[in-house]
């Protein structure tokens, strides 16, 4: 039976194995020195974490090195072995032939005495083969302890963020070689295992071992990391253990209840440092159930009798931790606001100061010397974009002052940090009101014109009962307005923004469901244009419901949206003005038709009779109201044409009624002919064809 052995893999193997021996043994030079450098000054539990880490790890690397190092001495032995019973089989083979030879001159008397003779001085080899060798290799690294765990847990720590950041620099470099020696170790020992079958395998743990040992040396290195940023963002000083282990989280994650405690009970400057260190608890914290959240957050609630809004601890959260708080949905409304308007007034200072910065670098660029045009050029343009963001915050301050008069208080109930933020003002107070009005806003509608879409939330809560609440929701990214300059954005025209829209939409009503909860009020979405279509793939997401859906000037909804059936809302209503031509005076509605008859794929028009909607007029004139002659929510207070949510329009008065449940005050929808301009382009269209 012929010895299946590669010798030349055999070879390689027993080479990779000693140089990966030797460089795993050398990796512990400049490995010791990080170690060395992190642990100055490095004082705690944490640090004693960290030398034990480290220790387990010398430890381990220096076995792995000598599982190698055996691992090619079997190797070579397999080697010597197989050219053993190479050389039994050939020398057996051999005196075969010649036994064969003898044999035959056995046939004659004279040649059997020769053979004889010849017998006694050439025995027969063994017959018994050479036993192979068995190769085992076995390795299994440590796990090694990133946290404080049980009672050191509150204990403190101390470390210079630079120092541990030479380790993690140092450890990466480490992790990489030695990813590239586990590769060509693994390469070698396929080889040479698919290629020496001849040999026997016993226990062979060291290529997996290998890949553990890989895998927490880089796990010592990203909680190192985030330990560094933990101290870096604290500013210096010592963190407790309960930080630091949360700033570890990405190794050993936490439970949603371990979370809210950790926010619960951290001092401020702690839960700074383990945020900025660990921005994934954010995203833990939103992904939360908001029934979770808001139960936890009235557990922290000031005792009954207290004359303060807050806690304590709320106190902290909100003013310290605006963006994160100021978002979360579960919040009550109250404390939403107040923790939004923290933000938002520290927002302004702060664009504020960077506006006043660059301007006196501009100052400074211009003046003298003939000035410097380039670095002007540049300054001037940051300067704009600056302005802008300011321009922006100021429209939103804006819009949390009511009109004179009004009973109804506004609250910022949420705002982001995006350039430009998204944002979203209610006109009533969220926390109490028997009726709840998310409007949804469509094309080209940004926090720049918050004012704007706040004054459409105010002329619609005008016209409802007592305790009613409008949301001038702008919380999503609406598709800008197709401009012909430049690159020309047609997003309007598919689905895509609506999707993300109306994900953010659903989680808003279920926040409000969440907060409101036995008190839950009457729910409502008024959408116009493109945030028709966006409030369409809010209705599709399970769990989400309303009870009445008003659609105005609709750019279209999705085309997986047959009918209103398909949608989660008790009652649909819908209104738009006559399509017309862009330019005309007439009153109609020059885009929404655009909209649905040029899209992707949202081309449903809520309002035809096919689709089971609620058709009201927009557009009737007389006495049912002004007539809506143009897309936009709003026109120019000093101009002659009215859009969907101005003033005493008959789609306003529509859509309050459909609100309030007095659905035989709303005016029917009643096509109208074609305007003048089109009248002429169809006569002369007429007499072409004659």
């Amino acid at each position: 039976m012929a010895v299946s052995f590669d010798d030349d893999a055999a070879t390689s193997l027993v080479r990779v194995a000693r140089d990966v021996d030797g460089r795993l043994r050398d990796e512990g030079v400049l490995r010791r020195g990080a170690v060395e450098t992190a642990l100055e000054d490095f004082s705690g539990g944490y640090a004693d974490l960290f030398k034990e880490a480290a220790s387990i790890e010398t430890e381990d690397r220096g076995k792995l090195a000598a599982v190698l190092d055996n691992l090619a001495g079997q190797v070579e032995e397999a080697q010597q072995k197989a050219r053993e019973e190479r050389e039994r089989q050939s020398r057996l083979a051999d005196w075969r032939e010649r036994e064969a030879e003898r044999e035959s001159r056995r046939e004659n008397f004279i040649g059997d005495i020769g053979t004889a003779v010849e017998g006694i001085f050439d025995p027969k080899p063994s017959e018994t083969p050479v036993a192979p060798p068995t190769i085992s290799a076995v390795f299994s690294p440590r796990q090694r302890n990133r946290t404080s765990g049980g009672g050191s847990s509150n204990g403190k720590s101390s470390a210079v963020p630079d120092h541990l950041r030479t380790f993690v620099a140092q450890a990466r470099a480490g992790n990489t070689g030695m990813q590239q020696d586990l590769m060509q170790l693994g390469n070698a020992w396929v080889s040479f295992t698919s290629s020496c079958s001849w040999v026997l395998l016993g226990s062979n743990s060291f290529p997996g071992g290998f890949e553990r040992l890989l895998g927490e040396n880089e796990a010592d290195a990203y909680w190192i990391e985030h330990i560094a940023d933990a101290f870096a963002a604290a500013g210096g000083g010592s963190l407790s253990h309960g930080a630091l282990d949360l700033a570890g989280t990405g190794l050993t994650p936490l439970s949603d209840q371990e979370l809210l405690h950790v926010f619960s009970s951290l001092p401020a400057k702690e839960l700074a440092a383990m945020l900025t260190a660990s921005p994934a608890l954010v995203s833990q914290l939103q992904m939360m159930n908001p029934a979770e959240i808001h139960s936890w957050w009235t557990g922290l609630n000031p005792q009954t009798g207290t004359e303060t809004p807050f806690s304590t601890r709320q106190d902290l959260l909100l003013t310290k931790f605006p963006v994160v708080f100021g978002n979360l949905e579960g919040l009550p409304y109250k404390a939403r606001d107040h923790a939004n308007q923290t933000g938002l007034k520290g927002a302004v200072a702060d664009v504020e100061t960077q506006l006043a910065q660059i301007q006196a670098l501009l100052d400074d660029t211009t003046g003298g010397y003939g000035g410097m045009p380039p670095m002007a050029a540049a300054l001037r343009k940051s300067l704009t974009a600056v302005q802008k963001q300011l321009d922006v915050l100021r429209n939103i301050q804006d819009a949390l002052k009511g009109p004179r008069g009004s009973a109804a208080r506004r609250q910022l109930i949420s705002l982001t940090q995006d350039n430009p933020p998204l944002a979203a003002v209610s006109v009533g107070d969220l926390d109490t009101a028997g009726s709840v009005t998310y409007a949804v806003p469509g094309m080209g509608t940004t926090a720049g014109d918050m004012t704007g879409w706040t004054k459409a939330a105010q002329n619609l809560q005008d016209l409802l009962p007592e305790g009613s609440a409008v949301v001038a929701w702008i919380g999503y990214e609406t598709p800008p307005v197709p401009a012909l300059e430049n690159n020309i954005n047609v997003g309007v025209l598919d689905v895509n923004r609506a999707v993300a829209g109306g994900q953010k939409l659903a989680g808003a009503l279920g926040g409000l469901s969440a907060v409101r909860g036995e008190s839950a009020p009457q729910l409502n979405i008024v959408a116009h244009s493109y945030g028709t279509t966006t409030a369409a793939v809010a209705l599709t997401q399970p769990g989400i419901t309303v009870d009445n859906l008003i659609t105005l000037g609709s750019a279209g909804l999705p085309d997986n949206v047959h009918t209103a059936a398909d949608l989660n809302a008790g009652h649909v209503y819908s209104g738009h003005a006559r399509d017309k031509i862009p330019g005309e005076t007439e009153s109609g509605d020059q885009w929404a038709w655009t909209g649905r008859e040029n899209s992707r794929d949202h081309h449903v028009n809520p309002i035809r009779p096919e689709f089971g909607s609620h058709a009201f007029g927009t557009d009737t004139g007389g006495d049912a109201g002004r007539a809506v002659a143009d897309h936009n929510a709003l026109m120019p207070a000093d101009g002659e044409q009215v859009g969907y949510f101005d003033e005493r329009t008959e789609s306003l008065k529509n859509t309050a009624w459909a609100i309030k449940g007095e659905a035989e005050k709303i005016t029917p929808y009643v096509p109208l002919g074609p305007t003048d301009l089109q009248k002429a382009l169809l006569e002369g269209m007429s007499n072409a064809g004659r």
